[in-house]
C-alpha cells in the first residue's frame, strides 16, 4: 500500500478567473447513461447509473476480461486451438442470435474468437472461448463473478458468458435459473467494467478499432464482417473532434439498444455508457452517444488546477541533490461550473521513502514515483475515491556518497 498524507493542501473558497455558466444537462433518451474519463475515473455525466439493467451482449467485456487474465495466467494463449462442440455450433448458426457459423468440429484460435466476439458479437465464438481453458460454463461463469466481485461489480447478476436469456443457451442453459433470466449490470458498473478492461488488456482496442474484420469459418468459407459499432471513423454516427476506438454493442428484447463506446477526445480517453435507448431505432444507441460527446464538447470544459510549488518540488534523502521538480505542474478536471473547494494530497510509492515518510535516492528521471489525489465535494469518480493522477520524476538523483547521505 502506497503511505498517506505526506502532504496534503487544502483549498477552500478558490474560483476560477474564466468561470464559465452552468449549462442545464440535456436528458438522454434511454433508461440509464453515464460519460467518464477512463484516466481519472471522474464522472463527468450519469443518468440513473446506478439501477440494476439487462445489458445483454455488453456481458462480453466480462467475458473478454476473464479469458484475459487466462492469458496472462498462460492458461491459454492467443493460438490455443478450440473445437466446436455441437451444442456450441447449434449457438452460432441461430439466425436468431449474433451468429458467424462457427462448424461442429472445426477448431479455432483464441484470437480468432476473440476478434469474432469483439467485431461481429458473436454468441458462439463467446460459449467457445468460455470453453478455451477446459472449463464447464458453470465453471466460467464462477470465473465470471469472481472476476466482477474482484474489480468492485459488487451487485453484477451474471447468468451465462453471451447475454443470451437462460433459455436461449439452448442445451448448454443453467437449471439452476430461470429460463428468461439474463445478466444485469448498473450503467455505472459497466463503466468501471470498460475502464478496467481498457487499463488491463489495452490491445483489445486494436480489435475493437477494426472497421471490418475477415473470419475464417471453414475451408474455401471465410467470411468479411462489419463492425456492429457504427461510431468508428468514417461511419455514420462520427462525432467530429472524437476518435472512437471500441467499444461494444449489446441487444435484447428486455436490454433494448445498448452500447459502451470509449473515444479519444482532446488526450482523454472517455468511457460512454447508453443503457437500453429508448424506441425501436436500434441506431437510437448511437444518437445518444453523439449527443453525450456533444455534450462534452459543448458544456463540459478541461479546467485547471495549478499544483504549488510544495508539490512540484520534493525534497530527497540520501542523494546528490536535496530535492527534484515532478511532473505534472497541474491537474486537469472536466467541469461545467467553477471548482469552487478542493483537497490535494501527494502519496509516494512505498519503495521510494525512507522512515520520516520522505523520497529517498536513487531516482530515475521520468519514473513514477507516487500519485496525486484531488478531492472535491463536486467532483465523482465512478470509483467513489479521489480523482488519482500519476506522479512523475522530471530529473535523475543519485544515490550520495557517504558524506552526501550523512548531510542530505
Amino acid at each position: 500500500m502506497k503511505k498517506k498524507l505526506l502532504l496534503i493542501l487544502t483549498i477552500f473558497l478558490l474560483t476560477f478567473s474564466a468561470s464559465l455558466p452552468v449549462h442545464a444537462a440535456s436528458k438522454i433518451d434511454a433508461k440509464a447513461a453515464i460519460m467518464v474519463d477512463a484516466s481519472t475515473g471522474q464522472i463527468i455525466y450519469e443518468q440513473n447509473a446506478n439501477q440494476q439493467l439487462p445489458i445483454a451482449s455488453i456481458t462480453k467485456l466480462l467475458t473478454i476480461a476473464v479469458v484475459h487474465d487466462e492469458l496472462q495466467q498462460h492458461a491459454i494463449t492467443d493460438n490455443t486451438k478450440v473445437t466446436v462442440t455441437p451444442d456450441i455450433a447449434a449457438i452460432s448458426n441461430d439466425p436468431n442470435y449474433s451468429s458467424i457459423g462457427l462448424v461442429s468440429g472445426q477448431s479455432y484460435s483464441v484470437i480468432e474468437l476473440v476478434n469474432a466476439a469483439m467485431v461481429k458479437s458473436a454468441d458462439g465464438a463467446v460459449v467457445a472461448l468460455a470453453t478455451a481453458d477446459g472449463n464447464s460454463l458453470d465453471e466460467f461463469v464462477l470465473k465470471m463473478e469472481q472476476k466482477a466481485h474482484d474489480i468492485g461489480l459488487k451487485k453484477a447478476n451474471i447468468i451465462n458468458p453471451t447475454g443470451l436469456t437462460n433459455s436461449e443457451m439452448k442445451s448448454l442453459s443453467s437449471s439452476n435459473v430461470s429460463a428468461n433470466a439474463e445478466n444485469e449490470m448498473s450503467a455505472k458498473d459497466v463503466a468501471i467494467l470498460s475502464r478496467y478492461l481498457i487499463h488491463s488488456y489495452p490491445a483489445i482496442l486494436q480489435v475493437t478499432a477494426q472497421k471490418k474484420a475477415n473470419f475464417f469459418i471453414s475451408k474455401n468459407n471465410v467470411k468479411s464482417i462489419e463492425n456492429l459499432n457504427k461510431m468508428l471513423p468514417g461511419d455514420q454516427y462520427t462525432v467530429p473532434g472524437v476518435e472512437i476506438n471500441g467499444l461494444k454493442t449489446g441487444t435484447s428484447d428486455k436490454a433494448g439498444a445498448c452500447f459502451v463506446s470509449t473515444g479519444n477526445y482532446r488526450g482523454h480517453q472517455i468511457i460512454t455508457v447508453v443503457l437500453h435507448a429508448n424506441g425501436n431505432n436500434k441506431d437510437n444507441r448511437f444518437i445518444q452517444t453523439q449527443k453525450l460527446y456533444k455534450m462534452l464538447k459543448q458544456d463540459y470544459h478541461l479546467k485547471k488546477v495549478n499544483l504549488p510549488e510544495r508539490i512540484t518540488n520534493v525534497k530527497v534523502k540520501y542523494g546528490t541533490r536535496q530535492t527534484i521538480t515532478t511532473t505534472p505542474k497541474e491537474l486537469t478536471i472536466w467541469s461545467n461550473k467553477p471548482l469552487k473547494s478542493f483537497t490535494i494530497s501527494q502519496n509516494f510509492n512505498d519503495k521510494l521513502i525512507s522512515n520520516t515518510q520522505t523520497l529517498q535516492a536513487p531516482i530515475k528521471k521520468g519514473q513514477r514515483i507516487g500519485s496525486i489525489k484531488l478531492t472535491s465535494p463536486t467532483l465523482k469518480t465512478i470509483s467513489n475515491e479521489p480523482l488519482t493522477y500519476s506522479l512523475y520524476s522530471n530529473e535523475t538523483v543519485q544515490k550520495g556518497n557517504l558524506l552526501e547521505r550523512l548531510f542530505n
